[in-house]
């Protein structure tokens, strides 16, 4: 039988964000799991092209970072102040490779992901995340439709 261990759980502080984590929470807790929530801020190289230094987009890279620390240890206090199994991974590169690597290094046996996170013009430029994930994980993926689940 498949033993789940550890959830890896994409996170990128969306509206839908609390519900997919809450899902993977409820999961771990009944399975004694622990979580990983991964966070992946787009390395700069994503922005090749765009007239503007070097300096300017480091400084960007740099606030994007740290913001992302900021909006993690306020999404953890609020959501999993009622679970101490989880650690939280903030890591810069493109997206779904990062996401993936994070859930291998973790030895992680699910990954958990929203189908819709951030929209318009976000998923324009970064296309679907859950997606690729899916496509490309050798981990098992649970993806979950929060706006068609119902509410606990």
């Amino acid at each position: 039988m498949i033993e789940i261990k550890t959830i890896a759980v994409p996170i990128d502080f969306s509206e839908v964000a609390p519900i997919v984590a809450g899902w993977a929470k409820d999961i771990a807790k009944k399975i004694g799991a622990k979580l990983i929530l991964i966070n992946v801020v787009e390395d700069i190289s994503a922005f090749d092209g765009i007239s503007t230094d070097v300096k300017t987009l480091q400084e960007l890279e740099k606030t994007l970072l740290e913001g992302a620390e900021e909006y993690m240890r306020s999404f953890l206090n609020k959501h999993f102040s009622d679970f101490a199994n989880v650690k939280s991974v903030i890591v810069k590169g493109k997206v779904v490779e990062k996401i993936i690597q994070v859930a291998k290094e973790n030895k992680a046996d699910l990954i958990v992901i929203g189908t819709h996170g951030r929209k318009s013009l976000d998923k324009i430029i970064f296309g679907s995340v859950a997606e690729g994930i899916v496509k490309y994980s050798p981990i098992p993926v649970l993806t979950i439709n929060p706006y068609r689940i119902k509410e606990k």
